[in-house]
Order: structure tokens, then C-alpha cells, then sequence
């Protein structure tokens, strides 16, 4: 079929490659702020996108590129920033990131551009899987690779241009067919999890920081998280006794360290934190100072991953003691921090905390 200037064509499946369910393309757009996308139309889980954009001798564009995978406030960039000379992929809100805080944001490579007819041109071409990107700019003089956790919803696809225009040149979608199904029908989403009751007093709402995924689940407030996170109570208290039963990591081999915050501020800057580390096999106290850490008091315990412990704990005045199981494990005296709020944190897998009561004294 003739393609037109600014036109789309559908292809039958029957010319093109067998993995390629069907295609779309576009010929002489050009893009601008506040312009009408022209993949408005588009939408799926698995495609591949071959592109030549071009930028004019004036007025270019500041930056250019895809939205993929698009879903409310969610996508995936995949672009070209004109001013760096760099092709990046931005996944920072491409979807689940809670797990760690490291998943979320922008990975990106130098790229130069060629010139044809006085235009500076990028020739890209990305494959898009259902929780995959892979992306070479320049004929393969640049690759990026990247995860992805997109809700099964999140299916968009849109072109932009940003502080100018770009023309797109020639822009072909095929979109691909599932290799590992017998039909071309999505899976079915996931069932969500049945949610559980998390027993508590004293605590007020609960506010994490600084990420990190908390969910109620039957063992409890449980938190999951590569580094530190910690949901922080709205409710202060100076002399205080704290009884909560924690289970850290999991029976399935899931590892995880926590701790319980006394006396903190907000931020979890400062404050008091009674830590449990099945790795080290210990029950420490720390004082924290700004973010500094103090050892106050250190004593072994056996921890076993996935099985809970009775902690309470009673802090009146300047003295502060702990119990694990009925057992004393730290009396210490410490002036420091005479009031603040109560946290519960993760460090480094999974932490649940359950029947967590707070009275003041």
C-alpha cells in the first residue's frame, strides 16, 4: 500500500514477520508541545517500534521520544535529550519500584547524532515485552536494557516532543504475538492477596519513610525492603512501655533485620532503635544522632527466620530495657532523647509486627 504524508496504514499479518501480529506506520509528523499524538490510537503489552526522527536547523526540540506502557500517572520514557546529547530510558514511574530504592530512575548513554539535508537525525528501534525494554539508538551504536513492572492495565503508547519540534520521519509499530501462549489473549490479572488484621494501639497513623513497601498482611504490619524503612507513628511519648510480636524474614528463607524506634523524630534521624538481626544473632541498642549511630548495648539472641518474638520493651526516664521471650536482654541509661515518636522498620527483606500495643507511663 502507498503511504500518505501524515497518514497510517494497517499491514495484514500475511507481509510481515511471523512474530509481528500486525503494523502501523507513520510518515512526515511532526511533533511539538501541546500537538496531537499521533500513536493516540495504539495500545498493547508487546511491540516493537523502528523510528528516524529528525530535529530542524532551529526551534528543536529539547527533548523527544515515547511513552510506553501508559497507565494513569504511570510510563515508561524512552527519549533523547538534545541539550546532553544522551538516549536514556526513565523508569521512575514505570510501576511496582517499592521493592527497592534503587529501581526507579534514569539510565542513559551518549549518542550523536547524524546530519542528513541540513537535520539532525536518530534512528531507534525498541522492543517492549511485558516487563522488558530493550532499546538501540544509532543502528546498535548505543543499547539499554531494562526491567519493568507495569500494572496488566497499562497498555498506552504516545510519541511527544518537549521546548520545540521534531519530524518524525518514518515511525513503524508491529505488534507482536505471544510466543509462549497458543493464543494472542493477555493472562489474566493476579488475584490480590487476601489482606489480614493488624492488632495495635497507641500508635496513630502510621507514615513511612523514607520508601519501601508496607502491607497488612496475617503476621501483621509487615514491611518489605532491600535497605532501611521504617513506619513511623503520629502519636509522641516521653516514659513509655511498647509489647509487639515480631516476625522477621520468612520460613521460605526470606531474610530481613528490623527494629523498634523510641523517642524518634519524624525523620527517623534521631531517636533510640532496638535492633533484631537474625544474621548477626544479636539484640543491639542504638542512639541516633543526626543519623549517627551509637552502640549502647549488644547482646546474642537466636533468631530464627520466620518464627515470632515477644518483645516489650519499657523506657522511663533515662532508662531503657528490653525483653525477648520473657528473657531481659539490654537495661541501659541514656539521657539523650526524652520524647518522640515510635517506629517500626525493615532492613534488608521482610519484618512483620503484630500486636503492637504502646502505654505511656
Amino acid at each position: 500500500m502507498t503511504l500518505t504524508a501524515g497518514g497510517l496504514v494497517q499491514r495484514p499479518a500475511a507481509e510481515i514477520e511471523t512474530l509481528r501480529a500486525d503494523s502501523t506506520t507513520i510518515e512526515d509528523v511532526t511533533m511539538r508541545p501541546g500537538s496531537a499524538d499521533p500513536l493516540s490510537a495504539l495500545s498493547g503489552r508487546s511491540y516493537e517500534i523502528e523510528a528516524e526522527i529528525a530535529l530542524p536547523g532551529t526551534g528543536a526540540a529539547t527533548e523527544f521520544g515515547f511513552r510506553l506502557r501508559t497507565g494513569g500517572d504511570r510510563h515508561t520514557l524512552v527519549g533523547y535529550d538534545t541539550g546532553t546529547g544522551k538516549l536514556f530510558v526513565d523508569r521512575s514511574a514505570a510501576g511496582v519500584d517499592y521493592f527497592t530504592e534503587h529501581f526507579a530512575g534514569r539510565t542513559e548513554a551518549p549518542l550523536s547524532l547524524t546530519t542528513v539535508d541540513g537535520e539532525r537525525r536518530l534512528r531507534i528501534r525498541l522492543f517492549m515485552d511485558t516487563s522488558s525494554i530493550e532499546v538501540f539508538g544509532g543502528d546498535g551504536r548505543v543499547t539499554i536494557s531494562s526491567l519493568l513492572f507495569p500494572g496488566p492495565d497499562d497498555r498506552g503508547v504516545a510519541c511527544y516532543a518537549s521546548g520545540g519540534t521534531a519530524r518524525i520521519v518514518t515511525l513503524t509499530v508491529h505488534r507482536l504475538r505471544d510466543v509462549f501462549r497458543v493464543t494472542d489473549t493477555g493472562p489474566e490479572p493476579a488475584a490480590e492477596p487476601r489482606g489480614g488484621e493488624f492488632r495495635s494501639g497507641g500508635l496513630g497513623e502510621l507514615t513511612v519513610v523514607p520508601a519501601g513497601h508496607w502491607t497488612t498482611t496475617g503476621a501483621g504490619r509487615t514491611g518489605v525492603f532491600d535497605r532501611d524503612s521504617t513506619a513511623v507513628s503520629s502519636t509522641e511519648y516521653g516514659d513509655l512501655e511498647l509489647t509487639s510480636l515480631v516476625r522477621l524474614g520468612g520460613p521460605d528463607g526470606t531474610s530481613g533485620a528490623g527494629s523498634v524506634l523510641l523517642r524518634a523524630l519524624p525523620d527517623t534521624a534521631d531517636g533510640y532503635a532496638l535492633n533484631l538481626d537474625p544474621n548477626l544473632r544479636t539484640v543491639r541498642l542504638f542512639r541516633k544522632d543526626g543519623g549517627r549511630t551509637t552502640v549502647l548495648a549488644e547482646a546474642p539472641l537466636l533468631i530464627r527466620p520466620g518464627l515470632g518474638l515477644a518483645l516489650r520493651i519499657r523506657a522511663r526516664g533515662g532508662r531503657i530495657e528490653a525483653f525477648v521471650d520473657g528473657l531481659p536482654v539490654v537495661d541501659v541509661t541514656d539521657t539523650h532523647h526524652t520524647r518522640g515518636r515510635i517506629g517500626l522498620n525493615v532492613f534488608g527483606g521482610r519484618a512483620a509486627y503484630q500486636d503492637t500495643f504502646v502505654t505511656a507511663l
